[in-house]
């Protein structure tokens, strides 16, 4: 689409994933080791007006954020939507806790622009999970042609794939009882606390706790020493995790540990909107579920560095003191912060549902040329 536009766009090939995904057009390839990588990029940049990323993830990615200011191109990370699953994110520089989106109410202000109409996005994650476990694979399959290749994760780019595909095998044949929100609210009043993706850049570099385990020991430990001794924790893994980590033996472990034993739930599903409404609150470390919640007038607890932490939306009292008077978000100054959100840094569409690839690509080149007000997204 950017091409349609009388751009000329290229693609950077580090691994057989990205040549299955792009083709042979205008395909730059990158077979050296990541040491020679930060010299590649500068003459890039010169080459280049813009650097497009997907995520801040690996090594490549994290060199381009690392020198965007220094860059002569201007860098864009695009990424999932901040308010999903209508919604992708386009920033300059960097997404999530890199985010120059205000800190404070005040860069909220009133009047705040419409809500821009959307067009729904779809079912997504068969798609999403699809996509990552094709990507896995061939990215294997071709290592011999890209033998220098930095993967972003530490586990093995199959083993992944592998557990993408088993765990939502899983999760379509497991019971629907078991994360029903009516069930689990019969068992009596509980938080939630959500997981994030494990190897997450928003764990490894935006948060204290770098792994989902870390986080639940901080969580755990804190519900059962200070929580009221009727309310429930009830763990929801993260939909794209790729099941290597056992995470209900986690949880499990913990609770007993601590003597919150009988009291600690984990789920892996279920409607994420239910158990917000009927949850006392949050507990995330930066995952941005907790916008949705806070759109639910839930109050949300921030463990990590979250563009979104701050007074009005997100608790500020240490957490110790959330489990007995969750403070909940203001809901003008919710809506005033999406509707800003929204058209500062989000274009309606989804990277995964084909039937939205094609609006989604014209949409974000529109917004590129700067014929779909730019400054939307800058």
């Amino acid at each position: 689409m950017l091409r349609a536009n009388g751009a000329a766009v290229s693609r950077m090939i580090f691994n057989a994933g990205d040549r299955l995904d792009w083709g042979g057009r205008n395909a730059v390839k990158f077979r050296r080791g990541g040491d020679a990588w930060p010299h590649a990029l500068a003459g890039l940049a010169e080459t280049y007006t813009d650097l497009i990323l997907f995520g801040e993830a690996g090594i490549y990615n994290q060199t381009v954020i690392e020198q965007a200011d220094r860059l002569k191109a201007s860098v864009w990370v695009i990424e999932n939507g901040y308010f999903r699953p209508h919604w992708v994110t386009m920033e300059r520089n960097g997404v999530n806790a890199r985010s120059t989106l205000p800190r404070s109410a005040d860069g909220y202000p009133a009047p705040a622009p419409r809500e821009p109409p959307f067009q729904p996005a779809g079912a997504i994650l068969p798609h999403h999970v699809w996509n990552l476990a094709l990507y896995h694979t061939v990215q294997v399959a071709g290592r011999l042609f890209y033998p220098r290749y930095v993967r972003p994760y530490s586990r093995h780019a199959i083993v992944q794939a592998a557990g993408h595909a088993w765990r939502y095998l899983k999760l379509r044949l497991a019971s629907p009882l078991a994360t029903d929100t009516g069930v689990i609210a019969g068992r009596g009043p509980f938080f939630i606390a959500c997981l994030q993706r494990e190897g997450d850049t928003t764990l490894l570099r935006y948060s204290d706790y770098a792994t989902n385990t870390a986080f639940l020991e901080r969580v755990i430990e804190d519900f059962a020493r200070a929580a009221p001794k009727d309310t429930r924790l009830v763990v929801k893994n993260h939909p794209l995790d790729p099941g290597l980590v056992n995470y209900g033996a986690v949880v499990r472990r913990l609770a007993r540990r601590h003597d919150a034993e009988g009291r600690v739930d984990f789920i892996d599903g279920g409607n994420l909107a239910e158990l917000c409404r009927a949850s006392r609150g949050m507990i995330v470390n930066n995952s941005t579920a907790a916008l949705s919640a806070v759109g639910f007038g839930t109050p949300v607890k921030v463990l990590g560095q979250a563009f979104f932490d701050f007074a009005g939306l997100t608790d500020q009292k240490p957490l110790s003191d959330f489990w007995r008077s969750p403070a909940p978000p203001d809901h003008d100054l919710y809506v005033r912060f999406r509707e800003h959100v929204l058209h500062r840094t989000q274009i309606n569409g989804s990277y995964h549902n084909p039937a939205m690839q094609e609006a989604t690509a014209i949409r974000m080149a529109l917004a590129f040329a700067g014929g779909w007000d730019r400054a939307q997204v800058q």
